[in-house]
């Protein structure tokens, strides 16, 4: 008998053992699945699902729905969610576990996001208001900015115009700063971003000149308004302080959604919508106005045409919209992404844009969930067509708003070879005026990756770096073949602009329950962030031909041609100390140090603390009966700065002076010259503010909001003041002047019915914010008043409609007061003491006395009901666009309002700036109603939810002003002159998620 090898008996035994280890194995795993509900049945997406004593573990999906394999049949499972108790469930050889999560009253509050690290609301100590992205209307604006109005107290937004894309003005708590910025600082994803909504502005030709458009693109458009889970708005220096230098004008932080927060989904969103100008400005139609021409002897053109030119200007727009998310992975490893397109015609001829955008967040998690790793990654293009509408035209000067309001209705659009009818150079047919190219594109790349590493239990280090990069060009070109082209053989330029933002970040974390009764937060942080921007621009005219518009701008002969680069850095150190004394004593200290290259050597690093107590005053036994489910009392003080200004003011600068040439040796050289005085001693804008809050809640939350006080004081500000003569420079910067701002918020949320069939939330917000200048001088610089915002059109004549003096609010009108007309038809003005002409006075303040908004959702069933006020009451604008056309002295000739003839005004009296043309700007705006119907899928497998809705925006306005729109802004705040008029707007869309 053969004898078997060793090496055959040996790899049977290993292969006999290795089948009874596997079999072993597989008897003690489990597979389990399960799903996961609240309290009143409703499915709970997102809980995590974890091996208890392992890092084992899984998320329900959209349905609530897991499934998980225990590396034992003994295993516990533990549920966990935000907002809801812990819930431990031992398996017990069962395959099949469905359990019920109760909402946790101690963690019922949501998580607020604030600088550098989140918290409960009810450890807040500092005045933070939060959206989240639930309370989102179904059909989402263009920019997230416009997600915030009516809906924060003590947020103010004002929308410049109805273009497509405009640029919001944003001020939390009042304007502060005079020379420096009053935007807030954004950060998106924990990356503060150096652009507001208003401040980035590409350039066509000199100001006052051109009939382009100068309204600042507003780069926050290319944020996706779909992508946002939350947004979180900072007040008070106590909330503040941490971002120091760029904290005095508030901050808003934007997170973007995540499969932790959402679940697993695919989801498709998608709207389209009817545009168009609810009401046109009274002017005189074609049988008034040759009623009046005629009544008076006057001679005019005729054509015979009853022609308004209004209705030809704008037009019936239609916009849609299109947005794919989705999420997947594991615990472990998940991600969110989508993709977006919105396509949105203006409402003005040839104005429009075209946005896409797409989004990429990631996270991982490793080494026994001690290291997180995440990437937020984000690309969006935006391209726009702009009409030519200039709100800063001045004298004579046309563009398609004003050619259309003043063009006499005699006259027709086209001759009868179908070309446009003209009559001369100055004044231009209005649609004649889409012959004009005016297109800019804009990308951004945002970016930033963090990592954190729990070195110990409670002690974590954590790095973020960041990256964004807009890119914006503007071309335009009025052909030669055009009047307002034809004098210079055509015009075209170009401009490009990029700003580059670095970020690198450091921070290290503790937070430890150090007693029973006492929680320590602790954090300390470096940070570094290097801006860079540069432009150039280039002009022309006289071109060859006008088939290459920009694209071949030397064939023409070059009248500009600059270019820049500039950069700035900003180096910090930080930190912030929590502490939670038997959950109800709350101290919050904050501390930022900043260096700034902005400024001189003597001033380059500032200091800005901030501290905040709190009180939760319902954890007190002497509370335990009372119908007040929520108390909490808060004080905070801190001092934060503003550093937005342009970069070396500090330095003495030279620039080549164009007008200053010498001669040498027959050639043309232009001089160098300095620009501005050195002063090393600047320094930034510097804000204390005390806030005194209460948080409250009644009937178990039924009944909840805030009420917060608040006195904030800006010093130090960035002025510029006239040097003595003989100087080659006539002025320099300094700090001098101190603003005030002090004001009252309340927000009230009701549940008022609540029911297995009905519900329905209402929320009413209010504020008030009275602002003063204090001064503007100290013991070197001197300064009665500033005078500003020139008029606009033929009313200009270098008019300045407001004054800047102590004693005054910001923004206040001052001029003559208007008394009425004397025999001859000649406007009268005050004049109390009878000498050197009539007296000028306040005679108006673009500020609101309040604002407030009104925000009601309903639910019955299946259909959803929001309707969506807000107003402002108490302040007055200037409406420079009835100025100008409120005199017949031109008419015919130029088309005149209808009240003009009503006036007794004489045809001698020329347009002029007064208080006749101060109206009051208040105003009561349904701004949303959207109705939707969500229909029941249970029968439908692969479709979880499906909705359908139809949505109204600015639906009416109540006000007795007779431009437009009260919400205006345009050389200055409450200043009205050729606005681009906001829409009316219809949308039907639907969402549906599988």
């Amino acid at each position: 008998m053969k004898r078997k090898k060793p090496t055959k008996i040996l790899s049977r035994l290993l292969l006999f053992a290795l089948v009874i280890c596997t079999t072993s194995i597989s008897a003690q795993q489990q597979i389990l699945s399960g799903t996961v509900s609240d309290t009143n049945g409703q499915v709970v997406p997102g809980v995590n699902v974890v091996e208890k004593g392992t890092s084992n573990g899984t998320s329900t999906d959209f349905d609530g729905n897991y499934t998980i394999t225990t590396t034992t049949q003994n295993a516990t499972l533990i549920f966990s969610y935000i907002g809801f108790q812990t819930l431990e469930e031992p398996i017990n050889g069962r395959s099949s576990i469905d359990v019920t999560i109760s909402e946790d009253a101690q963690q019922l509050d949501e998580i607020v996001v604030i600088g550098y690290g989140s918290q409960k609301r009810k450890d807040v100590t500092g005045a933070v208001a939060s959206l989240k992205a639930e309370s989102f209307v179904d059909a989402l604006p263009v920019a997230p900015e416009q997600l915030l109005q009516g809906k924060i107290a003590g947020v103010n937004i004002v929308q410049s115009s109805g273009q497509p894309g405009a640029s919001s003005t944003v001020r939390i708590r009042g304007t502060s700063s005079i020379s420096a910025g009053n935007e807030p600082l954004y950060v998106i994803d924990g990356v503060p971003l150096q652009f507001g909504s208003a401040n980035n502005s590409v350039r066509t030709v000199t100001s006052g000149s051109s009939p382009l458009s100068e309204e600042a693109i507003n780069p926050l458009s290319l944020i996706n308004p779909a992508d946002i889970a939350s947004i979180d708005v900072l007040k008070d220096a106590s909330a503040t302080a941490i971002y120091g230098s760029r904290g005095a004008n508030g901050v808003i932080v934007i997170t973007t959604k995540n499969k932790g927060q959402y679940g697993e989904f695919l989801q498709y969103d998608s709207y389209t919508g009817l545009a168009y100008v609810p009401e046109l400005l009274p002017f005189l139609s074609a049988d008034e106005y040759r009623a009046y021409a005629n009544s008076n002897d006057l001679p005019f053109s005729d054509e015979g045409t009853n022609t308004n030119w209004q209705k030809e200007v704008f037009r019936s727009a239609i916009t849609q919209n299109h947005n794919i998310s989705f999420a997947g992975g594991s615990r472990t490893t998940n991600f969110t992404a989508s993709l977006g397109y919105n396509n949105q015609e203006g409402t003005l001829l040839s104005s429009g844009l075209k946005k896409y955008t797409a989004r990429i967040n990631g996270n991982h998690t490793t080494l026994d969930d001690r290291l997180n790793i995440g990437v937020n990654l984000t690309y969006a293009k935006l391209d726009e067509t702009r009409a030519a509408v200039n709100s800063n035209i001045a004298d004579e000067g046309g563009n398609i708003l004003k050619d259309a309001l003043r063009w006499a209705p005699t006259l027709p659009v086209y001759n009868e070879d179908g070309s446009f009818y003209q009559i001369g150079a100055l004044r231009i047919n209005p649609v004649s005026w889409t012959q004009v190219s005016d297109e800019s594109d804009s990308s951004l790349l945002l970016g930033n990756m963090n990592a954190a590493f729990t070195i110990l239990d409670g002690l974590k280090i954590s790095t973020n770096l960041g990256y964004s990069n807009e890119d914006v060009s503007r071309f335009t070109n009025i052909p030669s073949t055009h009047p307002a082209g034809e004098g210079q053989g055509g015009t075209a330029s170009i401009s490009k602009y990029t700003n580059r933002n670095i970020l690198a970040e450091t921070n290290l974390t503790f937070d430890k329950q150090i007693s029973k009764d006492s929680y320590l937060s602790l954090l300390g942080g470096y940070s570094f962030q290097r801006f860079e921007t540069q432009n150039t621009f280039t002009s022309a005219n006289n071109f060859v031909s006008d088939a290459t518009e920009w694209n071949l701008i030397q064939s023409g002969t070059i009248q500009s041609n600059t270019s820049y680069k500039d950069a700035n850095r900003l180096s910090s150190y930080y930190g912030r100390l929590n502490y939670k004394l038997k959950d109800r004593y709350l101290l919050t200290f904050t501390l930022r140090r900043d260096g700034s290259s902005r400024f001189g050597d003597n001033n380059k690093w500032g200091t800005f603390p901030s501290g905040a107590l709190a009180w939760n005053v319902t954890d007190e036994d002497f509370m335990q009966n009372s119908k007040i489910s929520n108390l909490k009392l808060r004080v905070g003080y801190g001092i934060t700065g503003n550093q937005e200004i342009p970069n070396n003011l500090y330095r003495e600068q030279l620039s080549i002076a164009g007008s200053a040439i010498y001669v040498f040796g027959g050639q043309a050289i232009p001089s160098v010259l300095p620009t501005n005085f050195q002063n090393q001693n600047l320094k930034w804008e510097e804000t204390s503010q005390l806030n005194f809050g209460v948080d409250y809640g009644l009937f178990d939350q039924r009944l909840y909001g805030s009420v917060d006080y608040y006195i904030k004081n800006t010093n130090d500000l960035l002025l510029q003041f006239s040097t003595a003569a003989p100087s080659v420079v006539n002025t320099q910067w300094a700090n001098v002047g101190e603003v005030e701002n002090k004001g009252l918020e309340i927000n009230v949320t009701g549940d008022i019915i609540a029911n297995e069939n009905f519900n329905w939330t209402s929320n009413v917000n209010f504020s008030t914010n009275k602002n003063e200048v204090l001064n503007l001088s100290n013991e070197n610089f001197q300064r009665d008043e500033i005078r500003t915002a020139s008029g606009s059109g033929v009313v200009g004549n270098n008019a300045l409609t407001q004054i800047i003096k102590p004693g005054y609010a910001l923004n206040t009108f001052y001029g003559r007061e208007f008394t009425g007309y004397d025999a001859d038809g000649l406007e009268t003005y005050l004049d109390v003491d009878g000498e050197d002409g009539a007296d000028e006075v306040v005679i108006g303040d673009a500020n609101p006395d309040w604002t407030y908004g009104f925000n009601n959702t309903f639910k019955y069933k299946n259909i959803d009901l929001s309707i969506n006020f807000r107003g402002v009451v108490g302040n007055d604008i200037y409406n420079n666009t009835a100025a100008e056309f409120s005199y017949v002295s031109q008419t015919p000739g130029v088309n005149v309002i209808r009240s003009a003839l009503d006036t007794g005004s004489s045809r001698a009296q020329t347009a002029q700036y007064s208080s006749q043309w101060i109206e009051d700007g208040s105003y009561l705006r349904l701004d949303n109603l959207t109705v939707g119907y969500n229909f029941n899928t249970d029968k439908v497998g692969f479709i979880k939810k499906a909705k359908i809705y139809l949505s109204g925006r600015n639906l009416f306005v109540i006000t007795g002003y007779t431009g437009f729109d009260p919400e205006v802004r345009t050389r200055s705040i409450g200043i009205d002159y050729l606005v681009y008029p906001r829409p009316r707007i219809f949308q039907i869309g639907t969402s549906i998620t599988f």
